[in-house]
């Protein structure tokens, strides 16, 4: 036995032993997990929760998307003004409908008019009040002018009514007219059926008809068909056909037409348009008129918003056919409310 006395101390658990040891040589290892070291392997992260998106409130008839101050995202295509004898009301009140936003809004519109004629036809001019109301699956379009012409006068009065007949289909009328002169039919109506297509309703198909009497004799059958194309969020395109029957004369005119708009509405908006084709007649005033003849026109609108309700409107219009050209515009201030 060995003379060195023994000095035992309290008798340590195996379990404690281990766990020391696991701490003491494990630590290094998880020390050198650092993000320094290319080779290691990095921790496992609990995995992140799901996202979840959910989509815009849309209006269950209306396939444009609404911002929050209830302002759609496109912008209706070349406003019509009832004075162009030769394109139908009801497809641009068609493209304002379309993109109705779900709070009720109205909105007026006062604007100044000026063109210059060549060949001696004299100038044009005209002042215009213009108004939209729209509520749920309805619009309303309505249009006062004084308007001057070939030399006559004359006031103008145009209503325009389209509602929605179920989530994909929708109808509209139109009634127009004039106080004196010839220069535009003293009476009109217009109708239209219109069908939403594709899973957005973003394609929009146009049927229509009308009639219009004229104080000179004249007697016009109108036909229309259009597509229209929401290309969202800021592109809306359009195309068409307008087809006049005119009688004494039986005298037929097709004229065909497209438009493309760019832009965000509360901001700026600009909207091309072309047309060609013929017309069967237009009267020149003093009893004098052209007929059966081609023609062309451009069109160009830039509309811009200074605030949230008030913005202005700026046009420029080029048109010609074999007997004059006309160059001018329209300037106009606009209130949404």
């Amino acid at each position: 036995m060995s003379d060195r006395p023994s000095h035992r101390g309290p008798r340590v658990p195996v379990a404690t032993l281990a766990m020391l040891c696991g701490v003491a040589f494990g630590a290094p290892a998880a020390l050198a997990e650092q993000p320094d070291d290319a080779a290691a392997t990095p921790a496992v992260q609990p995995p992140a929760p799901a996202t979840v998106i959910t989509p815009r409130m849309r209006d269950e008839s209306m396939f444009v998307r609404v911002d929050a101050e209830g302002l759609p995202d496109g912008v209706p295509l070349a406003e019509f003004t009832p004075e162009d004898t030769n394109r139908p009301p009801l497809p641009d009140a068609v493209v304002t409908h379309v993109q109705a936003p779900q709070e009720s809004h109205t909105e007026l519109t006062l604007g100044y008019s000026n063109a210059h004629l060549t060949h001696g036809y004299g100038d044009w001019y005209g002042v215009h009040l213009r108004g939209v109301y729209q509520d749920g699956g309805r619009t309303v379009l309505g249009e006062l002018a004084q308007l001057h012409r070939f030399g006559e006068n004359t006031q103008l009065g145009a209503l325009t009514y389209v509602q929605d007949l179920g989530p994909d289909w929708f109808g509209g009328i139109g009634f127009s007219g004039t106080t004196s002169g010839t220069i535009l039919p003293s009476a009109r109506v217009d109708v239209s059926i219109n069908r939403k297509l594709l899973s957005d309703r973003s394609l929009v198909v146009s049927l229509g008809a009308g009639y219009a009497w004229n104080r000179s004799g004249h007697r016009d059958q109108l036909y229309h068909a259009g597509v229209i194309w929401y290309a969202l969020p800021k592109w809306i395109f359009e195309a068409g056909a307008n087809y006049t029957v005119d009688s004494p004369g039986s005298v037929k005119a097709p004229a065909y037409y497209g438009a493309v708009t760019y832009g965000e509405v509360g901001k700026s908006v600009i909207v091309l348009r072309g047309g060609v084709g013929r017309e069967a007649y237009q009267v020149t005033g003093s009893g004098t008129q052209i007929a059966d003849f081609r023609s062309h026109e451009i069109t160009a609108k830039w509309r811009y918003w200074f605030t949230r309700k008030w913005g202005t409107q700026l046009e420029f219009d080029y048109y010609h056919n074999p007997y004059y050209s006309r160059i001018g515009g329209e300037l106009s201030v606009f209130y949404r409310w």
